[in-house]
């Protein structure tokens, strides 16, 4: 036997399968959080350019409408 305490650690199936389904849903979880904070940054990324582009213009239109 090893002195390492996690060379010992065994599950049954019933709790492998448990925790399985655990890691799956953290995963989705992770994933759904990735894709969230990628939309938000995005929308943060094109207000930003909007109201730079307006206060450098003063808010006259140089090249057409902006929507």
């Amino acid at each position: 036997p090893s002195t390492r305490p996690e060379s010992d650690f065994t599950l049954d199936l019933p709790r492998a399968q448990q925790l399985e389904r655990k890691l799956k849903e953290q995963k989705r979880f992770r994933s759904r959080c990735k894709i969230f904070a990628f939309i938000l940054s995005f929308f943060f990324f094109l207000v930003t350019v909007m109201v730079v582009s307006l206060v450098l213009t003063r808010g006259k239109r140089m090249f057409g409408s902006m929507l």
